[in-house]
């Protein structure tokens, strides 16, 4: 005999930053939320851990109580050339490592509500109609709206038929020992070298004890990347031999007007691609995205609207430009990576919007708007840069 299906209104596959951001959202209105993730929490997640300003704004919480380090400059270097230092008198960002942060974020959504289920993978999504049923360590349960937020290699994307077809980017990261000395000199410091790899660049994060070093770049560098990390490594002095919890991930890279909804599911975070083309960050969109979809799982379970097409419409208007005017720019940066670096290094104005699109204070399209009659020629730049890039990747048929 078939045990009945357990009854939620709300099912969310994945905890990480926009899982759980949506769970607590939804938790707080009274939703019966159900908050699923196929690992043990804490859990690790391979991630440079860094949550700029901007995005912890966005979370709705304070961060603190996992805030390794503050991070107020960053040393800067074009292909492993000489460095520089720029500095802002505010905070740029915050490092915290992904165990402490997923399982705080977890932690606030069963706080406002959510049953949160960890260790319990999702194994099977069916769509009835406008009930979704969702198979987890052989238990099935039952709720009105999905949300998928399990990553870029999570089920949900697949099952849904909404794998983004757009590139992925690569990259490498592992964490190096660092004593009392080493980690004054990278206090409040990051260190990124730019336009050295293709589509990306190599960093380091400071953390409470230790340091994590990466290098990223475009999916055709994958095989590349080991030897980058050695030859970053050399550039900073550091000892290879002493790296440890080496790990490869995939960022997706959303292509315009890619479907994040169908029926009474919709996706979130990584899960829908929606990561920042110039910097690889995606914490900032989880927070957004997982809030805007929990906004319109609370509309329709209250039945103040039909469908959930206004999240895909909601995810446009707040971040459709943003994605968009951040291609350009990371196009553009690619053409002319070392003219970039001079700005930075010589043009104040040009840090100064930079550190203030870090902290929110303006967005990637108020950018090229401050070029005046200019912005226009630099958006046809952008696109065709954009265009010369996507006949250089293969045709794709799904994710």
């Amino acid at each position: 005999m078939t045990a009945m299906p357990l009854t939620y209104d709300a099912i969310i596959a994945g905890a990480g930053p926009a899982g759980s951001t949506a769970a607590r959202h939804l938790a707080r209105t009274g939703a019966k939320v159900l908050l699923l993730d196929k690992a043990k929490f804490p859990r690790d997640k391979p991630c440079g851990g860094g949550v700029t300003f901007r995005a912890d704004e966005a979370s709705g919480l304070d961060l603190s109580p996992v805030t390794e380090r503050e991070i107020y400059g960053v040393r800067i270097s074009s292909a492993m050339g000489r460095r520089f230092d720029r500095t802002s008198p505010r905070l740029l960002a915050r490092m915290t490592q992904r165990s402490k942060l997923d399982h705080y974020l977890a932690q606030q959504a069963a706080c406002a509500g959510a049953d949160m289920r960890d260790g319990a993978a999702v194994t099977a999504i069916e769509i009835d109609g406008g009930t979704v049923r969702v198979r987890s360590n052989g238990d099935m349960y039952e709720a009105r709206v999905l949300i998928g937020a399990d990553g870029v290699n999570g089920m949900s994307a697949k099952a849904l038929d909404l794998a983004p077809a757009g590139e992925h980017a690569v990259a490498l990261e592992a964490n190096y020992p660092a004593d009392g000395a080493l980690m004054a000199h990278w206090e409040r410091f990051i260190a990124l070298d730019l336009g050295g790899i293709p589509g990306g660049y190599a960093w380091v994060f400071p953390k409470g004890d230790h340091l994590n070093v990466g290098v990223g770049g475009w999916k055709f560098v994958g095989p590349t990347l080991r030897a980058e990390l050695s030859r970053f490594c050399a550039y900073y002095g550091f000892d290879e031999t002493r790296l440890y919890a080496h790990r490869g991930y995939q960022l997706p890279l959303r292509r315009d007007d890619q479907p994040v909804v169908r029926g009474p599911a919709m996706l979130a975070g990584d899960a829908a691609a929606l990561v920042d083309p110039l910097s690889g960050e995606g914490i900032w969109a989880a927070f957004v995205s997982g809030r805007l979809a929990a906004e319109e799982a609370q509309r329709y379970l209250g039945g103040d609207v039909p469908d959930l097409a206004g999240y895909q419409r909601a995810l446009a208007d707040e971040m459709g430009e943003e994605i968009l005017a951040s291609r350009r720019l990371m196009a553009i940066f690619q053409r002319l990576p070392s003219f970039s670096v001079l700005m930075l290094k010589y043009n104040g104005f040009f840090w100064r919007y930079m550190t203030e699109i870090i902290r929110g204070e303006i967005t990637y399209p108020d950018l090229p708007r401050k070029l005046g009659p200019l912005r226009h020629l630099v958006e046809r730049w952008g696109d065709h840069e954009i265009a010369r890039h996507e006949k250089t990747l293969p045709r794709r048929s799904g994710g």
